[in-house]
């Protein structure tokens, strides 16, 4: 089976590379594009075979809304606890590739766990998946720090933004093409909610066996750079975070638009699946319009950061997102919910790119892992409150209040880098 995924899969992306970079193909900078790509392919395969239809598998294991919010919650609470420590970890480890290679091993295996949950007793099948899912998130939530540095070491400052381009290319084709097959898998085979489980248990094996795969690939990556290898103070380097008065005035915009913006999650699976009755291929059509979307907006997006700025776009990218609960509300039908998604990515993709964009140039060189660290920090206490008090929200009165109180908080949100904005404007004149 290696030789043959080695082999097959190894020369179409070999011919693909050599027609879109083939300059690359002379030396090491070959190999490693070879195996950065060949890792986000499979890094979204795993993703796409257990992440898209989480929500929808939790209702068939008989699980109820609290669980739906739990389950978007309470990943935040876990990663609160992990990202700094894991910061501080990896600053001091001798082989940052090998640590983070274990730290994948563990996220993996997290998956493979979720293939024994239907075997246990029915009461327990929702809340085992929740947490699974809130403890993968620790290595998760360190990985996705650690990885930018890794790829800083791989990739030249040249050579980074292309590889990076080329990646999100090969993976976003490669999600669409994996949602329409998984989905229509379990269209066809699951065609009763026991076999439909069942479907789901083979997909979490074949995440954690194609994950051992995307871990080699990754092992085979080799450095062409070195990052200086100092470690960080935490107490100094917190206090200088602290100091910052432009770090600080994005953070504060930053935090209460995400509160709004992670409270809707839950709420937008429970009315997909219990209100308009959405199976795995409607999440799936929902799911890819989105993105197709967002993947032709992102140059639109980046063209206008560089004419306007990160405080325009991030105050006009916000406020359509502040739109997005209302839509949900609007749409009485899955048809209609699908075209209100095209508007949905393009502002998805615009606040996504920009508020990166923000939070690197608000961020010195110098500790900007920690500056990056203290907001992935903090927007996790957000991703763990949110949802819980739009579940409260929810329970106190109905889907549709709940979905209008989101669109007002991502609103207030929204308005806080307009106030930002004219503050700096103030400030420049």
């Amino acid at each position: 089976m290696s030789n043959l995924f080695r082999f097959k899969w190894g020369s179409l992306m070999k011919d693909i590379l050599r027609k879109m970079l083939p300059n690359y193909y002379t030396d090491i900078k070959s190999q490693n594009m070879y195996f950065y790509l060949m890792n986000g392919v499979l890094f979204t395969l795993v993703v796409n075979l257990y992440k898209p239809f989480a929500q929808k598998l939790l209702y068939r294991l008989g699980g109820v809304e609290t669980h739906v919010s739990l389950y978007n919650s309470l990943p935040g609470l876990i990663a609160l606890f992990g990202i700094i420590p894991g910061v501080l970890y990896m600053c001091k480890t001798t082989s940052k590739k090998k640590t983070l290679s274990g730290i994948f091993l563990l996220s993996r295996f997290c998956v493979f766990l979720y293939a024994f949950v239907p075997f246990l007793p029915g009461h327990l099948q929702p809340i085992a998946f929740v947490l699974i899912t809130a403890l993968m998130n620790f290595p998760e939530s360190v990985s996705a720090t650690a990885l930018q540095s890794i790829t800083a070491d791989v990739f030249g400052e040249r050579d980074r933004a292309r590889a990076i381009t080329a990646r999100n290319k090969f993976t976003t084709v490669a999600n669409f093409l994996s949602l329409i097959l998984l989905s229509q898998i379990l269209k066809v085979f699951g065609n009763t909610n026991e076999k439909a489980i069942m479907i789901y248990q083979w997909f979490f094996v074949l995440a954690f066996i194609i994950g051992l795969i995307e871990i080699f690939t990754f092992r085979r990556l080799k450095e062409t750079t070195q990052t200086p290898q100092n470690c960080i103070n935490l107490k100094e380097s917190l206090k200088e975070v602290f100091r910052n008065k432009a770090y600080l005035g994005f953070l504060a915009c930053s935090l209460t638009f995400h509160f709004g913006w992670q409270m809707g999650w839950p709420l937008f699976g429970i009315y997909q699946i219990e209100y308009l009755m959405a199976d795995e291929t409607w999440i799936t059509i929902l799911s890819v319009t989105s993105s197709i979307v967002m993947f032709f907006s992102f140059g639109f997006w980046s063209r206008t950061i560089e004419k306007k700025g990160n405080n325009f776009v991030a105050a006009f990218a916000t406020m359509g997102m502040a739109a997005t609960p209302v839509l949900y509300v609007l749409s009485h039908n899955l048809v209609v919910l699908t075209l209100s998604g095209l508007i949905m990515g393009f502002f998805t993709a615009g606040t996504t790119t920009v508020l990166l964009n923000f939070l690197l140039e608000v961020s010195p060189e110098k500790n900007r892992i920690m500056y990056v660290a203290v907001h992935a920090t903090l927007t996790n206490v957000t991703l763990f409150i949110g949802p819980l008090i739009g579940d409260m929200v929810l329970k106190s009165s109905n889907i549709y209040t709940a979905l209008l109180v989101t669109a007002l908080m991502r609103f207030i949100g929204s308005v806080t880098f307009m106030k930002r904005r004219k503050i700096d404007k103030s400030v420049q004149i």
